[in-house]
């Protein structure tokens, strides 16, 4: 019935008003869309994503990063990850959802940073209050959950501890006790990097050692002040012995006491498992390097700091005695800013004097070292250099502009320098962080493809940082003699142009060449 009278209302009165119907005439224009929900993938493939966009390299670890890895050329709007951005996302992770909060959370507290006695308290109350969770008496799952899976709290996901000393309060010894409960917290603790202003009493340096000895696997130890004099402190060999399971040990501004009055017949304290180890030029540095007893050692990474230092070479000599039939690579250069943070770097760093390259490439002190990583403001090799091991060579701080051959510049005194009677094994060449992409340069890949074709007659891969063989593309081969004619053509073209840097020109003639081929074949074809 009511369908009716509406049709007849309909009849008598064929025209109304839009707006006086009490309905919307476009409802889906005038309700907001629902958001579209998250795809819904398991938790783990979530894990891969969350930590790709909050990685950062010296949050993960200690170590340097790989002279050869593969770098990209930034495609994202906001660049590179920094610390803010990274934590941004990760509190923003954690607020979308449950099961969002469920992997953001281990994110979070993945790496802790101390940077204040405001912050430690702070940090030490979220701790102790996430170790013991409500329990619900009408909940039967949590009455039946033992005690011990409910006692670790956010500390159970900490990784990496980063405690800072430069914030007034820093020297009060309720600060140190407020960060040893923090690191206590941490059960599974992996990292620890303390960037130590003050002295330390010994009773801290013991209780660190003797909780974190046996499981911490990477440690960084900075106890340079502010003055640029170093003095003494209560840290020894005999504290670095006693983290027995470390496998990366960085000691650049290590300080310790002093060891020239160290007796030589004293024992020398053992790290087993260390492989990685990072040291600077300074006098303290290497002579606690060299008193260690690290039977794994596989990679050292030596940095010539712009702050005050001497470079001895007896100390030098030394550590390479105790420690070269040990290493298979070597990193004298410094690294890249945008990729690690180096608190030493400095624009003076470049024109500082550099170390010599040929102490680490004397076979008999060096003799299974097969990966040599350093700078191009370095020394050149000397004419007596042969290293029968070596295999891949690194070079950082290359430029465009000294990349021409016809330049007489240190990196075409480097790359041309580097031959099969020196180095009979070689493999690889890489200009470490140099992506050629990156130049707005139109001859540059030209230039890349002449080094590219100068080392493949030395049977040696050349690449650029992004880990790409540059290469021309060969033309399509044609049939009968007018295919062997091109071919003489192109051949010709290619030897007129060996002496010169400019193949993009040897590459345009060789088109040319093909394309006559093509009209003469046409011609002749009935």
């Amino acid at each position: 019935m009511q369908s009716v009278l509406q049709h007849c209302k309909t009849l008598i009165l064929p025209f109304n008003c839009a707006f006086s119907a009490e309905a919307p005439v476009h409802p889906e224009l005038c309700l907001p869309k629902p958001p579209k929900p998250p795809p819904d993938l398991p938790l783990e493939i979530w894990w891969e994503i969350f930590q790709f966009a909050t990685y950062i390299h010296y949050s993960s670890t200690v170590k340097p990063m790989d002279p050869f890895t593969p770098c990209r050329t930034t495609t994202n709007a906001n660049g590179p990850n920094t610390p803010y951005v990274a934590m941004k996302t990760k509190l923003s992770l954690v607020l979308v959802s449950k099961s969002w909060r469920k992997v953001g959370i281990r994110l979070l507290y993945q790496h802790l940073v101390i940077r204040s006695p405001a912050r430690a308290n702070a940090l030490l109350q979220v701790l102790e209050s996430s170790k013991t969770p409500p329990i619900e008496l009408s909940d039967p799952v949590q009455l039946d959950t033992p005690p011990a899976a409910r006692t670790l709290g956010y500390g159970e996901w900490t990784r990496h501890v980063e405690v800072l000393t430069h914030v007034r309060g820093s020297r009060d010894i309720r600060f140190l006790q407020t960060t040893f409960q923090i690191l206590r917290n941490c059960v599974n603790l992996q990292m620890l990097s303390g960037r130590w202003m003050h002295g330390l009493p010994i009773e801290f340096l013991n209780g660190v050692a003797g909780m974190l000895g046996p499981r911490l696997s990477e440690l960084y130890w900075n106890e340079r002040t502010i003055k640029p004099d170093f003095i003494d402190t209560l840290s020894s060999p005999e504290f670095l012995g006693a983290f027995r399971a470390l496998r990366v040990l960085d000691l650049r501004h290590w300080v310790g006491k002093e060891l020239d009055s160290r007796s030589p017949d004293a024992e020398r304290s053992e790290l087993p498992f260390v492989q990685d180890l990072i040291l600077s030029t300074h006098p303290r540095s290497l002579q606690t390097a060299t008193i260690l007893k690290l039977p794994r050692l596989s990679n050292l990474s030596l940095r010539n700091p712009a702050w005050k230092a001497g470079i001895t070479e007896e100390l030098l000599k030394a550590f390479l005695k105790a420690h070269g039939a040990f290493l298979s690579s070597i990193d004298l250069s410094y690294p890249l800013t945008e990729l690690e943070v180096d608190v030493d770097y400095h624009a003076t760093r470049k024109g500082a004097a550099q170390l010599s390259l040929e102490p680490f490439l004397d076979p008999a002190v060096c003799p299974n070292l097969e990966t040599l990583t350093f700078s191009t403001v370095s020394p050149r090799f000397g004419p007596e250099t042969h290293h029968p091991t070596l295999r891949r060579i690194a070079l950082r701080g290359v430029t465009a502009d000294c990349l021409y051959p016809d330049k007489q510049t240190q990196v075409t005194a480097h790359l041309k320098a580097i031959d099969e009677d020196k180095f009979p094994r070689l493999e690889l060449v890489q200009l470490s962080g140099f992506l050629v992409e990156a130049h707005t340069d139109s001859v540059i890949k030209d230039v890349c493809i002449w080094w590219v074709e100068h080392f493949e007659k030395k049977g040696v891969d050349f690449l650029d940082g992004e880990g790409v063989l540059w290469a021309y593309s060969e033309p399509e081969p044609e049939v009968g003699k007018t295919a062997e004619k091109t071919s003489k053509e192109a051949s010709s073209v290619e030897n007129s142009s060996k002496d010169g840097p400019c193949l993009k020109e040897t590459s345009l003639q060789t088109k040319e060449a093909n394309k006559k081929a093509k009209i003469e074949q046409a011609e002749t074809s009935p």
